[in-house]
């Protein structure tokens, strides 16, 4: 029995697709939800501490630590404003919904949020890399999918534009073999 769904939620378009199922799962099922921000040097759009710096004077380095500084907290801010707003609507359509956000290794944060939280589910969604891509950007579906405490659901996300149109030349190309 569902009682708890955690939701891990990123800064890409995806989220929305990602938020929208847990909803519709949560207001059926009557279970509380807890969206999950991970703040990660991994995820796309994070600042980087550029590492030449840290072979320049002190001032120039002490300068740009204080730019990093300033755009990781803008980061995750971001991320805040993004669950918060998440939260609002899921608790205006009457589900019971609390969010997090941690800083840490994304998969293994998730894993961990949902054992102490004692989540009976975790929804997440997956990019749809394979093969190389998957293996230089990681999984953190894959990763959750094996270590996770309890049940995952994984919102497959769209191929990336240039994929779906090799896909489709793929597509046509074995049709006219046939």
């Amino acid at each position: 029995m569902l009682e708890k769904i955690l939701v891990a939620i990123d800064r890409s378009e995806m989220r929305r697709d990602v938020f929208a199922k847990a909803l519709v799962l949560a207001q059926a099922t009557n279970v509380n939800l807890m969206l999950l921000h991970v703040l990660s040097d991994q995820e796309e759009g994070s600042p980087m501490f550029p590492v030449y710096y840290s072979f320049l004077e002190q001032p120039v380095n002490e300068m740009a630590r204080r730019q990093y500084q300033e755009q990781w907290e803008a980061f995750s801010k971001q991320g805040l404003d993004i669950l918060r707003l998440l939260t609002d609507e899921a608790t205006a359509a009457g589900v019971e919904t609390e969010f997090s956000q941690l800083s840490g290794d994304p998969g293994k944060t998730i894993c961990d949020l949902a054992s102490n939280w004692e989540a009976d589910l975790i929804i997440m969604g997956r990019r749809g890399y394979s093969g190389i891509k998957e293996i230089f950007l990681g999984s953190v579906s894959s990763y959750v999918t094996h270590h996770a405490p309890c049940s995952v659901m994984i919102v497959q996300g769209t191929k990336p534009a240039k994929e779906q149109a090799l896909s489709q030349e793929e597509a046509e190309l074995s049709s006219s073999l046939k």
